[in-house]
């Protein structure tokens, strides 16, 4: 029986975070179907693509991450989208999951606690 790799689309305004991430999904057997610097390329990737899984930076210059979700989710009431953010902040992450985010991980955090937050949404 052979498993489909999830198509992951990376949104954050940092070159260095969406090469980051997108070498750690590709080496968990993710296909990256695109990567987004704001918002609105985020919004127009996601139509483009449908992807399985979408992890959105919440501070992104134009449309930030929370407006995109509002969005994605208005487009598709199931999307999967996670949430990235520097700020430990549960009143941030609490309205992202309330708004249908499926999750929020913390930036900043090491490379294997990355990862491992990863596995639970690429399972």
């Amino acid at each position: 029986m052979t498993t489909t790799a999830k198509r992951v689309l990376v949104c954050d305004d940092d070159p260095l975070m969406r090469k980051l991430l997108s070498r750690l999904l590709t080496m968990m057997g993710c296909d990256v179907v695109g990567e987004a610097e704001d918002g609105n390329e985020g919004v127009a990737l996601f139509r483009e693509n449908g992807p399985d899984l979408t992890l959105m930076d919440i501070n992104m210059p134009g449309k930030n991450g929370v407006d995109a979700l509002n969005e994605i989710i208005k487009m598709n009431a199931h999307a999967s989208v996670v949430m990235l953010s520097a700020m430990d902040d549960t009143v941030v992450a609490e309205s992202c999951l309330h708004k249908g985010a499926i999750g929020y991980i913390q930036k900043g955090t090491d490379m294997g606690a990355l990862q491992i937050a990863l596995k639970e949404y690429i399972a």
